[in-house]
């Protein structure tokens, strides 16, 4: 804590406030698994890799390279392949429902 290079008190509230939203993104992602289904949690939590990286771009400004970069697009894959998957899934059933109502 004292190599720290902005300070004690600094450092201290970095903790401080990684232990709040850590706590938040908990509650939230059991919240979601209870409320809609552990997929949907997992796929969210998978949106939010690729972001961070991005922040600390910005933010910080880290240095980007190639493994960030692979990870930013399959986490970004993963997500679009479920929004596809539910709307494929979506699309079947919406279709099966109107061969249910016409017959």
């Amino acid at each position: 804590m004292d190599a720290y290079r902005l300070g004690t008190v600094p450092y201290l509230m970095v903790l401080i406030w990684i232990a709040v939203f850590w706590q938040m993104f908990s509650i939230g992602a059991v919240g979601l698994i209870f409320e809609v289904s552990s997929l949907f949690s997992n796929s969210i939590s998978a949106v939010g890799l690729p972001i961070v990286p991005i922040m600390a771009v910005f933010f910080f400004n880290d240095k980007m390279n190639g493994i960030k970069g692979v990870s930013m697009a399959l986490a970004v894959w993963g997500f679009v392949s479920y929004v596809y998957q539910y709307y494929v899934d979506g699309q079947k059933s919406d279709k099966k429902t109107l061969d249910e109502a016409s017959s």
